[in-house]
């Protein structure tokens, strides 16, 4: 598992003000956001190679602002944590050329959110999906005489080691013109294939497979980190379920609850054990 960081007690959720800011062509307003900033050089995260996913994201809930009302989703942006090396892994011998990076496809997908039953929120329809080409970085090489885990990098600006480096990437909904719910809720998810897991697993037959540096996309992660102290930023917008994230899994496996307690391929609540682990999202809406 390349989960990275202890669970923490539930506190509460801080009220935020919506915040807005000219763009060039209309007004946008950030309506949810729980990136850090500064943004750390890497951040606690699960991939679908370790925790068998087809898409994984959390349930966004706002406060209601009237603005919200006749706004359209704009840009989403998810916080990615990549562990590959060009060479060896991050485990031992990484080696990694300076920007070095590797293409790959993302998409992220929009879903209404229904209701509340038993404490579980109900996924809906799908509001848009858009696939996107980025390049994510591949993480730098091990810096051994600096970090006690020998296999990890340094960071000079954190003054701290890592395993993987933490990769913001933005998809832009603005020109599917989807209305913001008049709910306030919204679920964002991350989908994109690995060898085995995401919507059509790739398999071994790749060129990659088996080489030196292996398959960069089975290093790739989803950030599920825990804000600073403990707390999510004072910020617009909370975590729908503050101790879920909504995932389509592969296998009818929970984290959380063991077997036979979720749907296979269907986004869902995954409910128990994810206080204070919510994939780090920043969603901006555009203002009519």
């Amino acid at each position: 598992m390349n989960l990275r960081h202890p669970f923490f007690v539930l506190g509460p959720v801080l009220a935020g003000t919506l915040l807005v800011s000219v763009a060039t062509a209309q007004k946008s307003a950030v309506a949810y956001n729980t990136i850090p900033k500064p943004l750390p050089g890497n951040v606690a995260s699960v991939g679908p190679e370790a925790y068998a996913f087809i898409e994984l994201g959390d349930g966004l809930g706002t406060y209601g602002h009237i603005a919200l009302l006749t706004s359209t989703v704009g840009e989403v942006t998810v916080v990615l944590s990549s562990w590959a090396c060009q060479s060896g892994s991050w485990q031992a011998g990484c080696d990694s050329g300076k920007n070095a990076a590797f293409s790959q496809d993302i998409t992220f997908s929009l879903y209404a959110v229904t209701g509340n039953i038993s404490g579980t929120y109900v996924v809906g329809a799908n509001l848009g999906s858009i696939t996107q080409t980025f390049g994510i970085p591949y993480r730098p090489s091990a810096t051994p005489s600096k970090c006690a885990v020998a296999s990890q990098w340094y960071s000079n600006k954190d003054k701290t080691c890592y395993n993987g480096i933490a990769v913001p990437v933005t998809i832009d909904f603005s020109s599917l013109a989807i209305p913001f719910p008049a709910n306030g809720q919204l679920a964002v998810t991350v989908a994109y294939n690995t060898t085995n897991y995401g919507p059509n697993p790739i398999g071994t037959s790749a060129p990659c497979y088996g080489v030196d540096g292996g398959c960069p996309y089975d290093s790739l992660n989803i950030s599920t980190d825990n804000p600073p102290n403990g707390d999510f930023p004072v910020n617009p917008g909370y975590p729908l379920d503050p101790d879920g994230i909504f995932v389509s899994p592969t296998l009818n496996y929970s984290q959380c609850q063991g077997e036979l307690a979720l749907i296979p391929g269907v986004v869902q609540d995954d409910i128990g054990c994810w206080s204070f682990l919510h994939p780090e999202i920043m969603l901006k809406v555009n203002l009519k």
